[in-house]
């Protein structure tokens, strides 16, 4: 990966666990939900065996790095249309491994964008426990390096099968740190956030597929006193300013004939939700509408972006054939999709990229929102007899987002050169920025700040048992001043792809944004002048600037 040390897989040691001792040191089935048989009958396996790691006579846990390792690197050797790479190391260094397939082969992103095709990125495993994408991550690269391979004449595909391969070994649904690397691909915060950040920087897919699984028993017992039903949960990015093309090709080209699909296949599928974990709160959500998720920021960076979740979370080995045939069905109908109309998903993400970076200086842009309370039933299960049980419920609906603060969309942004960290971050995700050249002084808007409050970043799920993350939520007002500018500042322009992922990232007064998230530096409630050290560039720049290259 040009410019960020990615380096080519060569030998399986590469990839080895950093730690001795077992393969996932924190797993204990013991620990795990069983299903009454009634339950356990409803989720029958398939009778077709899988030759993956995982799958291994009498496996009682899961594939360990060091196997991942040896698999990628044998299969590696067997085809040419195959290149496994480093994309970067974990909080405890263990190594983050990106397939890449191709024909002809390619490692970096400019070669594979040589060859005219859409790129598909499947990304498994941002949660250590949710192992069931990651394993169908192994089979998919067998089967595109095999019997699926002719499909690589129409597309690309990219696979990262473990994302979090620290939460895996210590068998955590986030990283060591405490932190959630699926919330972390707008602050890029972790090293596993950024190297996820890089890869969609170098490859620029045009659609994603996030693994993941769902809780089966935890919250739902407690609260409705049930089991989840469905093998699993389908949703598009859902979140303000989302180019509206692109919205329109997830639900009608991908996420529609692949629940009919699912359906087909005898795997009951529905729009995903999820409960927070405070057992006094009954409502029921949709995956959120709030930029920080890979569903979200890929769609922001124009992507077709998809979230597939599976039944598994908490019940072990239980059912895992058929949690893998889930993701299976699902990404290979999400290839099979994007090789039928490439030429029109390739034309539907350029023509959605080109309209945001030529949008800039015009028209509002969303700053907040909120999804939409209504009713809805869920089909659930019984948990002793197994049979259908319908609970209604308070529903929160991402498929009518409310905008809550709107603002006229600026030119770019103007940084201090005092805030190269948050420069750095957006670099990091593709975002071009620019240094001025000479000191100047132009008429902007700045946030003057009302009120500040450290408050617990709010999320659909709230796990108390998750450490807090704290934020700091501001409240602006927006004011015209003139603005000293030094040479050295850094502008960020919105004539760039990128610029509602830079929207996100700068317009303070959100919880995603670089300023709740202490990325930005900005005065205390003490100071006589309190503002965010960012401004709204609301005419084009008079100033000459520079490519600017994060020291």
């Amino acid at each position: 990966m040009t410019g960020w040390h990615m380096t080519r897989f060569g030998l399986a040691t590469a990839l080895g666990c950093v730690a001795a001792g077992s393969p996932l040191a924190y797993y204990e089935v013991s620990l795990e939900y069983e299903e009454t048989p009634a339950v356990a009958a409803r989720f029958p396996d398939p009778a077709s065996p899988l030759a993956t790691p995982g799958f291994k006579a009498k496996r009682v846990d899961f594939t360990s790095q060091p196997e991942i390792a040896k698999f990628l690197d044998e299969l590696a050797k067997r085809t040419s249309d195959m290149r496994v790479l480093i994309a970067g190391r974990s909080i405890e260094d263990r190594p983050i491994p990106l397939v890449v397939l191709a024909r002809p082969p390619a490692a970096s992103g400019a070669v594979l964008a040589a060859n005219g095709k859409p790129t598909v990125l499947v990304i498994a495993q941002q949660h250590g426990n949710e192992p069931a994408g990651g394993e169908a991550a192994l089979v998919l690269a067998q089967q595109l390096a095999g019997e699926r391979r002719t499909v690589l004449d129409k597309i690309n595909v990219l696979i990262v099968p473990r994302a979090n391969p620290d939460g895996v070994f210590h068998w955590h649904r986030g990283l060591v740190n405490g932190g959630d690397v699926n919330r972390d691909h707008l602050l890029q915060s972790s090293p596993e956030g950024r190297t996820l950040g890089r890869i969609f920087a170098e490859y620029q897919p045009a659609v994603v597929v996030d693994s993941h699984e769902f809780g089966v028993k935890l919250r739902w017992f407690e609260k409705f006193g049930a089991l989840q039903r469905y093998d699993v949960m389908l949703q598009c990015a859902t979140v303000p300013n989302l180019a509206p093309a692109i919205a329109t090709a997830c639900e009608t080209m991908f996420r529609a004939p692949l629940a009919q699909a699912l359906e087909s296949a005898g795997f009951a599928q529905s729009t995903y939700y999820a409960t927070s974990y405070d057992m006094s709160d009954l409502k029921v959500s949709m995956g959120g509408v709030v930029p920080d998720t890979g569903r979200n920021i890929a769609g922001l960076r124009g992507a077709i972006s998809l979230l597939v979740e599976s039944r598994g979370v908490g019940i072990a080995r239980a059912h895992f054939r058929r949690r893998v045939e889930t993701h299976l069905i699902a990404t290979n109908a999400i290839l099979d999709a994007t090789a039928r109309h490439a030429d029109e998903v390739k034309a539907i993400v350029q023509r959605a990229r080109d309209e945001v970076a030529a949008a800039a200086g015009s028209g509002e842009v969303v700053v907040a929102a909120a999804a939409t309370p209504g009713r809805h039933s869920l089909v659930m299960l019984d948990p002793e007899t197994g049979t259908d049980k319908t609970v209604d419920v308070d529903w929160i609906s991402a498929f009518e987002i409310r905008p809550v603060r709107v603002r006229a969309r600026p030119y770019g942004y103007l940084l201090p050169v005092s805030q190269q960290t948050a420069a750095k971050r957006l670099a990091g995700l593709g975002v071009v920025v620019r240094r001025v050249e000479r000191d100047g002084g132009e008429e902007m808007e700045r946030y003057r700040i009302v009120r500040a409050a450290v408050a617990r970043k709010d999320d659909v799920r709230s796990n108390d048992e998750e450490p807090s993350i704290r934020v700091v939520n501001l409240e602006v007002a927006i004011e015209r001043v003139n603005v000293p500018i030094r040479a050295g500042d850094l502008y960020v322009p919105l004539d760039q792809p990128l610029a509602n992922v830079i929207i996100a990232a700068l317009e303070p007064d959100t919880q995603s944004s670089y300023a709740a998230n202490y990325v930005l530096t900005y005065p205390g409630p003490r100071d006589v002048e309190r503002v965010v050290p960012v401004y709204r560039v609301m005419a084009p720049l008079g100033l000459p600037t520079s490519a600017w290259n994060p020291p």
